[in-house]
């Protein structure tokens, strides 16, 4: 007759030629008969363990390893299979305690430094996560799950570049690794290789075809390559495979919105929301897309819930400053405004200076450096604002576009205008020009000022009287920004839409475009002429021939681009065409702006209506001449 240790040897050979053969079902039910037997059986408790964790049954294996660990604290490698189950369960700083106690008697268990790190990266502790994959790197440098994980938390850090040669070398190591091409993908978009990225990403997706990490790179590809109604399609996708996907969601709103379907992408904002409870982003869209549904109140309460969601989140405030200023309330958004220079999609730079930030101290008798920022037109909207600072006594020096110095010649004698700021010049203080609103605490009573303020050159404005001569009513358009801007988006129009007004009786129309848009001018309509101006603003100061060929016009018409900003500063007449949703400056529901006295607003009344807006002007046009030959 059998004794029970032999009895249970018989049963644990048994699971073993089980577990050999692939039946784990079978192998745990002979390991739960023995433990029925000998509940503290530290070989059955193991096993058992590892057999449910292989099955993915974790709850059960946790409990088995448990107890094996309890009989025997000692042994590496069931502390190192607990581990690995921990991670499993999400319960990471468990494993990283479980992990470290496999490590003190086994420090080079690769296994327990891969789980580790890994339970180390899902809690954000990515520089330690790191460590452990390097240990494992030094004993085994081609090992693919070392590399996979130090690349993927070096890529959550943001340090693309030190990433880049483990995600290589894993492609040529093992080409359909998925995980793998998944960060290649990545770095692809990273680097803003949006065609190799897709290129990239389908030859994975045809290796699995299932992976939704893939399906949403394709889509961030295709959206960064303008193919929205494709990436729509990519996004949904993901959304239907994970539901819970709150950045996929996300990513469908985003491209729903871009084909002005507002609606649809508010339904899911709110279902990026819903599948991540506490989702900033979810609601800066919302507030976005609230926004371009006319609908503010909502639209702020939204801000403030991702600002709630997310304290620092500066495209938030970012975002909501643009939005009081676009709704007239100064005081707040130039507040909120101060975020630009963190926001994700800031696209400058500030100037490397030394000196103190300026936030309205005294400045009499002090030196300060204003420097400019972003566009040209944002340069010529505030430079009006720095002789406020020379009057209190201030010796301003201005940092500009050194294109703009000469048009700003007129500030000469209140401030230093340079291009450029030694190391070794000193200053009480500095400031970005667009901040200096905000500091002066300007509200639309401080508003125009002096107009004009900016003057073209009298040689330059008699130079062109003569060469456009003196025939006819002589309007100055300009039609397209810079299309790599983002803020380009919709505001440029199409040359033909100016069309009607070449029909116009005595309408002469002279083109003030440059470099962007040109191209149009080949293409006009049948019958609508447009004159063009030789050697017109070619060499290093700009505007300054446009600005004395506007004191030769009787109007400029222009889309939102720098062209109103310089005809309002000469206060020179001026009409704007703007899409529904205008940027900040030229605010909401008003036809003139606060900003320049010369200017009159034409507004799109649905989104992208132009023919609209110009048979608006076209109307406003002829009773504006008879008005003015009165």
């Amino acid at each position: 007759m059998q004794s029970s240790v032999q009895a249970t040897d018989v049963l644990m050979s048994r699971a073993q030629s089980l577990a050999q053969t692939g039946d784990l079902s079978g192998a745990a039910g002979v390991l739960r008969a023995i433990l029925a037997q000998r509940a503290a059986h530290f070989p059955a408790l193991f096993m058992l363990g590892m057999i449910e964790a292989q099955l993915r049954q974790f709850g059960d294996a946790e409990i088995h390893l448990t107890r094996a660990v309890k009989i025997d604290p000692r042994s590496a490698e069931a502390l190192t299979v607990l581990g690995s189950v921990l991670t499993e369960l999400k319960r990471h700083e468990e494993a990283v305690t479980a992990l470290t106690r496999a490590l003190t008697f086994q420090p080079q268990n690769g296994h327990a430094l891969l789980y580790r790190g890994l339970a180390f990266a899902e809690t954000g502790k990515h520089e330690r996560a790191i460590a452990d994959f390097e240990k494992i790197l030094k004993q085994d440098p081609r090992s693919i799950f070392a590399l996979h994980n130090r690349a993927t938390s070096l890529m959550a850090l943001k340090r693309h570049r030190e990433a880049r040669p483990d995600v290589v070398a894993l492609v040529r190591i093992a080409p359909d690794y998925v995980p793998a091409l998944v960060n290649f993908v990545l770095l692809l978009l990273d680097d803003r290789k949006y065609s190799e990225a897709l290129e990239t990403g389908d030859r994975a997706l045809r290796i699995e075809p299932r992976n939704h990490d893939l399906m949403h790179a394709r889509g961030t590809a295709l959206m960064k390559l303008g193919r929205h109604a494709e990436a729509l399609a990519a996004f949904e996708c993901v959304v239907r495979q994970k539901p819970d996907a709150a950045d996929a969601h996300l990513n469908t709103a985003n491209m729903l919105m871009e084909l002005g379907r507002l609606e649809e992408s508010l339904q899911s904002c709110d279902a990026s929301i819903a599948a991540q409870k506490v989702y900033a982003p979810g609601h800066l869209m919302r507030a976005n897309v609230l926004q371009h549904l006319f609908r503010p109140d909502e639209a702020f309460a939204a801000y403030d819930a991702a600002i709630a969601a997310k304290p620092d989140y500066h495209d938030a405030y970012y975002h909501r400053g643009s939005a009081h200023l676009l709704h007239g309330r100064y005081k707040e958004g130039w507040r909120d405004f101060e975020h630009r220079w963190q926001a994700s999609a800031c696209g400058f730079d500030r100037p490397k200076l030394q000196p103190a930030e300026w936030r309205g101290e005294d400045l009499k008798g002090r030196s300060i450096v204003v420097y400019a920022e972003q566009g040209l037109g944002d340069t010529i909207q505030f430079v009006r604002f720095l002789p406020k600072l020379a009057d209190m006594g201030a010796k301003v020096t201005f940092l500009c576009h050194p294109s703009l110095m000469r048009l700003f010649g007129v500030f000469a004698d209140r401030l230093e205008i340079v291009a450029t700021v030694l190391p070794e010049q000193n200053f009480d203080f500095q400031c970005a020009l667009m901040s200096v609103a905000e500091r002066l605490q300007i509200d639309r009573d401080h508003l125009p000022g002096p107009t004009p303020y900016l003057f073209a050159e009298p040689e330059l404005v008699a130079l062109w009287r003569e060469k456009i001569g003196g025939d006819g009513f002589k309007i100055g358009i300009a039609w397209q920004g810079n299309p790599k801007g983002l803020i380009d988006k919709g505001r440029s129009v199409p040359l033909a839409m100016f069309e009607p007004l070449a029909h116009l009786d005595g309408v002469r129309l002279i083109s003030l475009q440059k470099t962007h848009g040109l191209d149009q001018l080949s293409r006009l309509p049948s019958g609508m002429n447009v004159e063009t101006l030789e050697s017109f603003d070619e060499g290093p100061d700009g505007f300054l021939d446009t600005a004395a060929v506007m004191e030769n016009l009787d109007l400029v018409v222009s889309s939102d681009t720098a062209t109103p900003h310089l005809a309002g500063a000469l206060n020179r007449p001026c009409w704007v065409a703007l899409k529904q949703v205008p940027d900040w400056r030229w605010m909401m529901g008003r036809s003139d702006s606060p900003w320049y006295p010369s200017i009159r607003l034409f507004r799109q009344q649905a989104a992208g209506d132009w023919a609209g807006v110009f048979a608006e002007i076209t109307q406003a046009l002829r009773s504006y001449r008879a008005e003015t030959a009165s």
